[in-house]
C-alpha cells in the first residue's frame, strides 16, 4: 500500500480510538464510549461509511499503545487501487437532491447516490459541494438562526482553538516602494483565553503554522485537542501527522457554524482595537518590529488584563493550580519532521528539492520514506518498512531548505545585549598602544648606546 493511504487509514483509526486514550477514564464511561463507536457508522478514507467492531477499535488501542502512531498504519498488502474522481453529473444530482428535499443529510445524499447510481461518495465531499453551490439546509429553508450554548472547557490546555488573522501591509524587504499583507497565526486557550503563541508572517503557508504551534507547545505545554477551521492548512496531512504523533485530538470546525470559534473571533477583535490601531498611528515598518511589539502587547498588557467574561486575567486563571504536560525537545522535534517517499536509484542514490543523496545499498530499487525538518536539508533520516537506515549522505546539496517552507526574506534580529565585545577588545587594544613604550624607537635608542 502506497505510504499516503497507509498514513491516510492510521489517521482514520487515530480519530476513533482518541476518545478512549485518557488514562483517567473509568471503565463504564470506557465502555459506553466504545459502544458508541461501534454502533456508529464513520467515514472511512476510501469514500465509504463504515460500522467498526469493538474488538478491531481494541486491537487498535493496543497498537497504539504499544507502537505509537506507527503501530496504526495497515499492514503491507497487495494494492486495491485508488478511489476514482467523482464526475460533474454525479455532483450535479447531489444538489438536486439537496434542493428538492433540503433536509435531506449530506450523509442521505450519499447514500442515495451510493444505491441509485451504484457511485461511492463521501459525506464531506457532498457536504463541501453543497456549500460551495449555496445549497446549505440554512441557506436553502432560512428562517431563525440557530441558537448557540456558550461552553468553556474546565481546565486549561484542554482545548487550544486556532485560526489566522489578516495584518497590516508592511514595506517588502527586498523592494520598500512595495506593500505585502501579513498574516497572523494564533492559539488561544478555551478555558483562559490565554495566548500561547501568535506570530506574523508574509504568508499563511503550513511552515508559519507549524512554527507558531511549536512555539506554543514549547511556552505553555501540550493541549489534549485542538479546534481549527476548514482551511487548507489546518486540514493537512502533516498538521494531522502532529496531532498523532503527540496524542493530541484535532476537531474541525462544522461549515457553516461558526459558534466554535468565538472565543479566537473575540480576541482578533481585541487585536485590532487596541493592538494594531497603534501600530498604524506609530507606524510599525518591518516584520521583526511588528513581531516584537506584539508579544510585548500580549505579555504586558492582554495576559495581565482582567477579561470580561471570566472577571480574571488570562495569565491568573492559566497558571492558577495548574501544571502543564509538557513534551520533552527530542519528542516534539520528531513530531514537526516533514516526511516524504523516493525512490532508490541503482547507483544508491536518491533525489529531494534538487538535492542528491547516498543512502544504504541494500535499499536500491526500493521506495523510502524520508523524515527531516524543512528548514534543514542536510539531515535526512531514511526509513523502510518502518525501519531506520540511518542519516543520508549529502553528495550535492543545492537547496538548504524546502522550497515549501522557505524563510521570511525579514528574520527577527537577536536579542541585543548593550554589549559590544570586539568594540571593547579594540578600544582596549588603541589604549594600551598609547601607553607602551613603541617597539622601534625603543630599538633605535639601544642601538645609540651601544
Amino acid at each position: 500500500m502506497p505510504k499516503q493511504a497507509g498514513e491516510e487509514i492510521a489517521l482514520f483509526r487515530y480519530s476513533l480510538i482518541r476518545p478512549l486514550l485518557d488514562e483517567e477514564i473509568e471503565g463504564a464511561v470506557f465502555s459506553a464510549r466504545l459502544k458508541a463507536i461501534a454502533e456508529s457508522h464513520h467515514e472511512h478514507p476510501s469514500g465509504k461509511r463504515r460500522k467498526v467492531s469493538r474488538r478491531t477499535v481494541s486491537r487498535w488501542i493496543d497498537a497504539y499503545r504499544r507502537e505509537g502512531f506507527s503501530g496504526l498504519f495497515p499492514k503491507e498488502r497487495s494494492d486495491i487501487g485508488q478511489p476514482r474522481a467523482l464526475a460533474g453529473d454525479i455532483l450535479d444530482i447531489a444538489e438536486k437532491l439537496k434542493r428538492e428535499a433540503p433536509k435531506r443529510s449530506s450523509g442521505q445524499i450519499a447514500a442515495i447516490i451510493e444505491k441509485t447510481k451504484g457511485i461511492s461518495v463521501s459525506e464531506r465531499t457532498v457536504r463541501r459541494h453543497l456549500a460551495r453551490r449555496g445549497a446549505t439546509t440554512g441557506e436553502l429553508i432560512g428562517g431563525s438562526r440557530r441558537s448557540y450554548v456558550r461552553f468553556e472547557r474546565e481546565r486549561p490546555n484542554e482545548l487550544w482553538i486556532g485560526d489566522a488573522l489578516h495584518g497590516p501591509h508592511l514595506a517588502d524587504p527586498k523592494n520598500p516602494e512595495r506593500k505585502r499583507k501579513t498574516h497572523l497565526f494564533c492559539f488561544i486557550d478555551d478555558h483562559a483565553r490565554l495566548v500561547p503563541h501568535g506570530e506574523f508572517f508574509y504568508d499563511e503557508t503550513l511552515p508559519r503554522l507549524e512554527r507558531t504551534l511549536r512555539v506554543a507547545m514549547e511556552k505553555r505545554g501540550l493541549p489534549s485537542a485542538i479546534y481549527v477551521d476548514n482551511g487548507a492548512v489546518f486540514v493537512s496531512n502533516q498538521f494531522d501527522r502532529i496531532c498523532a504523533r503527540l496524542g493530541i485530538k484535532r476537531i474541525l470546525a462544522t461549515p457553516g457554524e461558526p459558534a466554535g470559534r468565538g472565543k479566537i473571533e473575540r480576541f482578533f477583535r481585541t487585536v485590532r482595537s487596541q493592538f494594531l490601531v497603534e501600530v498604524q498611528t506609530e507606524g510599525v515598518a518591518t516584520l521583526a518590529e511588528l513581531n516584537s511589539s506584539f508579544i510585548a502587547w500580549l505579555e504586558v498588557v492582554y495576559h495581565n488584563r482582567v477579561h470580561s467574561e471570566t472577571e480574571e486575567t488570562p495569565l491568573e486563571r492559566f497558571t492558577s493550580d495548574f501544571t502543564p504536560k509538557v513534551a520533552d525537545p527530542a519528542s516534539l522535534a520528531q513530531a514537526f519532521l516533514w516526511e516524504e517517499e523516493r525512490l532508490v536509484s541503482k547507483t544508491a542514490c536518491l533525489s529531494l528539492e534538487g538535492n542528491r543523496y547516498e543512502v544504504d545499498s541494500h535499499l536500491v530499487g526500493r521506495k523510502v520514506n524520508l523524515r527531516f525538518d524543512p528548514f534543514d536539508l542536510s539531515r535526512i533520516e531514511v526509513f523502510y518498512r518502518d525501519k531506520s537506515f540511518g542519516q543520508a549522505k549529502p553528495f550535492t546539496l543545492k537547496r538548504s531548505a524546502h522550497s515549501k517552507a522557505r524563510k521570511d526574506e525579514e528574520e527577527a534580529p537577536p536579542l541585543k545585549s548593550g554589549i559590544d565585545y570586539l568594540k571593547a577588545l579594540r578600544d582596549e587594544h588603541v589604549a594600551s598602544l598609547a601607553q607602551e613604550i613603541p617597539y622601534r624607537k625603543a630599538t633605535e635608542n639601544d642601538k645609540e648606546k651601544r
